[in-house]
């Protein structure tokens, strides 16, 4: 319990004090006398209570209203893990799939090897008959030259009716060659038929299993792709949550702004120069000592030279530089960092020099 004690105003301090020195008043004429003081003392101490009461409230109000935000939030990021993990799984089934479809294209052309072969072989039996058909054929014609030659020895021996009967010996055997010839020519486009058919089939197996692939392959890297798109969602949201966290309950307790010199931050360039990344480097020294929870807000400013969306998007694109420097360089999290972009809308002077420029607000909790 605490025990207040009244101070009374300077004049009624000297008022009292006449008075008891004096001996001119009663106990009774000194409380008739201070009456209105305390009265008016009673009256301070009930404002100050109610003006207490009315800030607790506001701030229990403020606080059910940040944790209610934050609830919100932690129902998105589970929704956002819920979908993550749903596109892991079918890019599992997806996987399968592809894997399903390459075990079918393997022992597609493992059939198609197996009667290749089989072609080939059959190939070679043609081939083998083809010279088998020559070979006759050059004894056939062998065999002409010798009974051509035997016709002419007994010519003259032989009657009409024997040179005709030779004469149609020669116009079958000739007939015979002449089979052969065609024999061996369809032989031989029906070989190149079927080899030319079977190079067609190996080539449309080889685009179809090439198609394949090429799809499944688009379709991982478009998964990969959103995959990666829905991270860095996430990542972002974290951190404004935090942001929005430290912005109501904590302080800023330091800044650091990069490159003030135009020379230094030349137009529509956002890397970092040598002395920026200096003192980045500081900046992640003094925040390995803090014993505090942080978070960096990290702003993007630019001169008044251009349009004000190729203004925001040069402060943006400035601001990541940084945010990406700490967290690959520096080891910082993502979570911990935010960037805002202001364009030229908040400059520091009429000139342009001092307006391009990075600050960094390093926020921590009260």
């Amino acid at each position: 319990m605490t025990i207040r004690t009244r101070r009374f105003p300077p004049v009624a301090s000297l008022a009292l004090c006449s008075l008891l020195i004096g001996g001119c008043a009663s106990e009774q004429a000194l409380l008739t006398e201070t009456q209105p003081l305390r009265e008016r003392i009673d009256s301070v101490e009930r404002q100050i209570a109610t003006s207490n009461a009315a800030g607790l409230r506001d701030a229990e109000a403020r606080t059910a209203h940040l944790a209610a935000r934050q609830s919100v939030l932690e129902k998105q990021l589970a929704e956002v893990e819920v979908e993550l993990a749903g596109l892991r799984n079918r890019i599992k089934v997806s996987e399968s799939a592809l894997g399903s479809a390459l075990q079918r294209l393997d022992a597609r052309d493992t059939a198609l090897e197996t009667r290749a072969g089989s072609q080939e072989r059959q190939l070679a039996e043609t081939l083998a008959l083809a010279r088998a058909n020559a070979q006759k054929y050059d004894e056939l014609r062998a065999n002409r030259q010798q009974e051509t030659a035997q016709v002419a020895a007994l010519a003259e021996n032989m009657a009409a009716s024997t040179a005709e009967k030779i004469a149609r010996k020669l116009t079958d055997i000739d007939r015979r060659i002449d089979e052969l010839n065609r024999l061996n020519q369809a032989t031989a486009q029906a070989l190149a038929n079927q080899a030319a058919a079977l190079q067609a089939r190996q080539d449309t197996a080889e685009r179809a299993a090439n198609s394949a692939r090429d799809a499944t392959n688009q379709r991982l890297r478009q998964a990969e792709d959103k995959l990666a798109t829905v991270s860095g969602l996430v990542q972002e949201a974290l951190a404004l949550a935090a942001k929005e966290i430290f912005l109501a309950n904590g302080r800023e307790a330091f800044s650091v702004t990069l490159t003030e010199d135009k020379v230094l931050y030349p137009q529509n360039d956002p890397n970092l120069e040598r002395k920026d990344a200096a003192k980045l480097d500081d900046l992640s020294l003094r925040l390995n000592q803090l014993d505090q929870e942080y978070h960096l807000d990290i702003q993007g400013h630019t001169a008044n030279n251009s349009t004000e969306d190729n203004n925001y998007n040069l402060g943006k694109a400035r601001a990541e530089v940084v945010k990406r420097y700490l967290h690959e360089q520096r080891g910082i999290s993502l979570n911990r960092m935010s960037t805002l972009s202001y364009g030229a809308n908040k400059p520091l002077d009429a000139g342009n020099g001092n307006n391009r420029r990075i600050h960094i607000r390093v926020l921590v909790l009260k």
